[in-house]
């Protein structure tokens, strides 16, 4: 009976299950980097197939971060899609009006221009918005790194996310200089004057503000980011802050310059990734920097922003209540298909990001968060699954997510919850083999040891049969490559049994045949 006893516990332990997770998860962090998705932590891989909700920046990520000036308002004069240049037939602009503009763009920006080491092209080397802008003074045949070396920097305060503008001191001649630049709508609460086109300056009328503010939500609508520069001269005796946050007291009255509207075309592939999420039932919502306007005009070309969607900025987000956030956040599924639920978060900090998973969490959803900043790391690090940007990440935000997609391409988040799914029904597969051949097996044994026969097989066939053959069998269904039907289900979420019922009647149903035959 002893031996029996043995044989009996040998049979009931699956040993196999362990070494076909291992493989499972191991065969698809290297199929996944294929895919453009570096793993870094390997459960990752099965929680990203039961993601319902995936939380995406816009810049770089659904959008091609190729970012161009195209329209903007110049020195007093509207562009209407012609921008100022040498030759015409933008606006014509004085060589004065052309000065300021150039010196309130190249002093007040860390970018510059290098050489594409594979293609040999012209190439942005730091912030892809400010590069932008440097491509513009080009255009407009000026050298900005001439412009910077006229002028040296005395003090630089870098952007801040929630102040949504950055400024930089300059000495310009025999004085000091003040350059910001920032949110449109942020700007001109602390402008009081303008450059006109002769590059003198004027007060600045509430009419003349209204019209621009007109203009600005006309380029908004059309998808585009709006910066303005403007700056101010400083008095001898005014103190210089040393700290970012006392930059605030030389903020104000300051001179309109220009305000530039930029294009970031949106990926071709981002509408049938973001289609086939949906499809998957996962709800993609947008969080973003820009303004409303732009975030929505953005999420419509996706597929993000649905008819009955809504969008909300981050600071009205913030002053919610927790319960008032989650009813915001709830899906609500409407008898003509469409889902009514918050799907873009505009002028979006860190923190509202990081609220934002909190709040999805508690509503038992599994999240996926997207990040490239060293401020997003807290959020990614809430998240189910936090994924970095390989190419525009900081290395902060990379050591704080789960997997790094490696070339910033919202298509890859797609394919990583294919992967996740094949990864759990691979698992599924197995484990439905397993547990069909350890009844069947302990079925026979347990007969044979009551009915005083003998157990028909031995301890050491046993061994064979679970270590030699479930090996193989676990190879061979631990490593079936996922299939584009995946993405026709709903995730299976939070709260997912590993063994549902259709496996329990599948697994029944096979051992009794079984059992019956071999009896």
């Amino acid at each position: 009976f002893f031996i029996d006893s043995v044989t009996i516990i040998v049979v009931a332990v699956p040993e196999g299950l362990p070494l076909a997770v291992t493989i499972a998860l191991a065969y698809s962090v290297k199929k996944m980097q294929r895919d453009k998705n570096l793993v870094r932590v390997m459960a990752a891989c099965e929680t990203m197939g039961g993601c319902t909700n995936i939380c995406s920046d816009k810049t770089g990520t659904l959008t091609q971060n190729q970012m161009t000036v195209t329209d903007g308002y110049f020195a007093g004069w509207a562009s209407e899609g012609e921008l100022p240049t040498p030759a015409g037939p933008g606006p014509v602009l004085s060589d004065n009006a052309l000065s300021i503009i150039a010196e309130s763009i190249a002093c007040n920006s860390k970018a510059v221009i290098g050489i594409d080491g594979k293609r040999g092209n012209p190439t942005v080397i730091g912030n892809k918005t400010e590069g932008a802008l440097i491509f513009f003074l080009r255009a407009l045949g000026l050298d900005y790194r001439a412009i910077r070396d006229k002028h040296p920097i005395i003090r630089s305060y870098p952007f801040s996310s929630l102040k949504k503008r950055m400024s930089t001191i300059i000495q310009n001649e025999d004085k000091k200089r003040l350059f910001t630049k920032g949110a449109s709508e942020v700007m001109l609460q602390i402008c009081d004057k303008y450059v006109d086109h002769d590059g003198v300056v004027r007060p600045f009328p509430d009419e003349l503000r209204g019209r621009v503010m007109q203009y600005i939500s006309k380029m908004s609508s059309q998808g585009l980011r709006t910066l303005t520069c403007a700056y101010r001269d400083l008095a001898d005796n005014e103190a210089i802050p040393t700290y970012a946050e006392g930059s605030d007291a030389l903020e104000k009255e300051l001179v309109c310059v220009c305000i530039c509207g930029i294009k970031d075309p949106l990926r071709k592939e981002v509408p049938d990734a973001v289609k086939k999420c949906r499809r998957a039932g996962i709800v993609v919502r947008m969080c973003t920097g820009d303004s409303l306007l732009t975030a929505k005009n953005i999420a419509k070309e996706c597929g993000i922003l649905t008819m009955e969607g809504t969008a909300m900025e981050g600071p009205m987000f913030r002053r919610l209540s927790p319960e008032v956030q989650r009813e915001a956040l709830q899906v609500k599924e409407l008898p003509n298909g469409e889902i009514q639920t918050l799907q873009v978060l505009a002028r979006c900090s860190p923190q509202d990001k990081f609220t934002l998973v909190q709040r999805l969490k508690e509503m038992g959803e599994v999240v996926a968060v997207t990040g490239d900043g060293t401020n997003d790391a807290p959020a990614l690090k809430e998240a189910d699954v936090g994924l970095s940007m390989g190419i525009s990440g900081t290395a902060v935000a990379q050591e704080a997510s789960d997997i790094v997609i490696m070339d910033d391409n919202f298509s890859s988040i797609e394919k990583s919850v294919m992967w996740g799914r094949s990864v759990y029904d691979n698992i599924r597969r197995f484990l439905q083999f397993q547990l069909t051949v350890n009844v069947v097996a302990l079925g026979i044994c347990m007969v044979g040891a009551v009915t005083g026969f003998g157990t028909p097989l031995k301890p050491v066939q046993l061994l064979w049969v679970n270590l030699i053959m479930d090996t193989f069998g676990a190879l061979a269904l631990a490593t079936e490559e996922p299939t584009p039907d995946l993405l026709d289900r709903k995730p299976y979420g939070r709260n997912d049994k590993l063994l549902n019922s259709y496996m329990w009647r599948n697994i029944t149903v096979q051992s009794i045949f079984q059992l019956v035959i071999q009896l």
